[in-house]
């Protein structure tokens, strides 16, 4: 079995013990309390890379690779009632701490979430995490100048801190009906995330992806999806943009530092019950692409980016259920 098998095998077996182990059901919460668990696997078919200027690489081969994890989050909520309008009194202020578990890291945070009106919230939190090698897998590593290799475990530390602010609507809010929702979602996040002790431009890995170094960041993603009163819940299309904010952030410019990748995934989120949910994405998403042909990710940080190739990307399945 590969080491990207024995990943999603792994969180599969996790995640159907802790779901056999409890009466879960029969759980029972203290009062403005939520707990849940979110499993989440991804299926990457083989996309070779293509030099060049824009284009598209067709995908060339089956398997590329296949990832899981499983996160864990308690929250409590604080209502904080502003006023005596509606609106006003559904302001809450949620505190939430989370426990990411992949077989070679472990990532605890801690978020503020701050809802003044049902269409915006506002969300702030910080996660540091460490990590060990595994079956040829890199928790956490360094660039030796020749390739990326594994720091002994709990050595290094990799540390985010992010902020950002949603906007939410759903039309049925304006027409009554169970068929009358569409849902629209906007969220801009600025996060900073660093390999502590690592200088500047300095290459690292985290969860076996390379070609990170610290940096200021940010992130964009927008949903839009028709909701219906069936166990398929929604069907809509998200969009997603990532990258640095600084052009320099590399120490070779001409790999275009502040380059930001964007992603196009249709997806479709299934309702069971009020425990159980599942999301399923199919992404198409883009990356740089380069003047000179290559073979592997730990090349392109030396390389001359000349365009954007598209690509499809994965397969995603998001299983949660809240207690």
């Amino acid at each position: 079995m590969s080491a990207q098998k024995k990943t999603l095998a792994f969180g599969l077996a996790v995640t159907v013990a802790l779901l056999a182990a409890l009466p879960l059901h029969a759980v029972e919460l203290p009062e403005n309390t939520s707990l849940s668990i979110t499993t989440d696997f991804a299926f990457y078919p083989k996309s070779d890379y293509v030099a060049g200027e824009d284009h598209f690489a067709p995908v060339t081969g089956f398997y590329g690779g296949l990832e899981g994890r499983i996160v864990g989050k308690f929250a409590y909520t604080i209502p904080t009632p502003l006023g005596d309008n509606w609106l006003l009194n559904s302001a809450n202020v949620e505190l939430a701490s989370t426990l990411e578990i992949t077989p070679i890291t472990l990532k605890p945070g801690v978020q503020v979430t701050f809802t003044p009106l049902p269409f915006l919230v506002f969300n702030a939190g910080t996660e540091i995490g460490s990590g060990w090698s595994l079956i040829g897998m890199n928790g956490i590593g360094t660039w030796n100048g020749a390739e990326y290799t594994a720091s002994p475990a709990f050595s290094q530390w990799f540390w985010k801190a992010w902020a950002q602010a949603t906007f939410q609507f759903d039309t049925g809010a304006l027409i009554q009906g169970d068929w009358s929702h569409v849902v629209m979602l906007f969220t801009y996040q600025v996060y900073y995330h660093t390999m502590l002790g690592q200088e500047n431009q300095a290459l690292w890995q985290w969860q076996n992806s390379g070609n990170r170094v610290n940096g200021l960041q940010q992130y964009m993603q927008g949903i839009v999806a028709y909701q219906m009163p069936l166990v398929l819940k929604r069907v809509g299309v998200m969009f997603e943009m990532d990258g640095y904010l600084d052009a320099n952030a590399f120490a070779n410019p001409l790999y275009d530092g502040d380059f930001m990748s964007i992603s196009l995934s249709p997806l479709l989120q299934f309702e069971f019950d009020s425990h159980n949910s599942l999301a399923v994405l199919f992404g198409f998403s883009s990356r740089r692409s380069f003047s000179t042909a290559h073979t592997k990710e730990a090349q392109e940080t030396f390389l001359n980016t000349t365009g954007r190739e598209w690509y499809f990307k994965r397969l995603a399945l998001s299983y949660t259920y809240t207690f």
